[in-house]
């Protein structure tokens, strides 16, 4: 009788104990896709990945809906557990979660390896000729991407040369590259420093005398290769987040299952 009452426990605490942890993790994914949503920063970085495409805030509403549901499942998991009841549709949460995990994670993918190759080539600078200072989004971009990494259009500095905002003197007759390509002085220029630049040295920056070019005074690296560091980094972060929370969720389940065999 003691085996008998002992081995019925054993899987209640193995569920209790996965759906803390279930939970706990549900309330991490929807505080990511929170910020995910109030992060202007991403938002801008996402913009130059996919300029036409609005899918970081369809991640970070997914990630806050998924969370939520997560957590609201984790509640109900440990209830049920601790009542003997409810297992059936505790499962069927999970297992609803488990298949829009999947769905998020596939179309994700998809994005990785469709829009997300905007970046790369010629794409983003086609788009810089075309767009700077006239795309008013698309230039707070290549601001804040140039101001973050330190770098000058997308494969390098005189990318400006053939641009429309050069040719059409849109920044000045004397101004070469955007104010963002200098070394600015944060000490002077207003929060955010991309939107209200200062430069530290203003006429060594926009000279066109090369000798004058060093990266003391003008960024010459393009931005391509670091977004795309950048992007791949936060999509491993997101597949990696999204691969823990399943695997949690499968062992949860698995200790539902067993659970739900032993009550019958």
């Amino acid at each position: 009788m003691s085996n008998k009452t002992t081995s019925g426990k054993f899987p209640i605490s193995i569920l209790i104990c996965f759906n803390i942890v279930f939970a706990g993790c549900s309330v991490a994914i929807a505080s990511i896709g929170f910020k995910i949503l109030k992060d202007t920063n991403r938002q801008l970085l996402f913009r130059l990945v996919s300029p036409e495409s609005g899918v970081i805030g369809q991640i970070g509403y997914a990630l806050l809906a998924i969370g939520g549901f997560g957590f609201l499942t984790a509640v109900c998991g440990c209830a049920a557990s601790a009542r003997k009841c409810s297992i059936g549709w505790y499962i069927f949460g999970v297992s609803l979660l488990l298949v829009a995990e999947v769905a998020l994670g596939i179309s994700f993918l998809y994005f990785i390896n469709t829009h997300g190759k905007g970046v790369e080539g010629s794409q983003l600078t086609s788009k810089l000729h075309a767009a700077y200072g006239i795309d008013q989004p698309f230039t707070q971009s290549i601001d804040f991407a140039q101001n973050k990494f330190n770098c000058c259009g997308t494969q390098g500095d005189t990318d400006y040369d053939r641009s429309t905002w050069r040719n059409s003197k849109l920044g000045g007759s004397e101004v070469v590259v955007p104010w963002t390509c200098c070394p600015l002085n944060d000490s002077v220029s207003e929060i955010p420093s991309y939107m209200n630049p200062v430069p530290i040295n203003a006429t060594a920056c926009q000279t066109q005398i090369n000798e004058l070019h060093t990266k003391s005074h003008r960024y010459k690296e393009g931005c391509n290769t670091p977004v795309e560091e950048w992007f791949r980094k936060d999509a491993l972060t997101f597949l990696l987040m999204g691969l823990i929370l399943f695997v949690l969720q499968v062992s949860a389940l698995t200790a539902a299952i067993c659970l739900c065999r032993k009550v019958k």
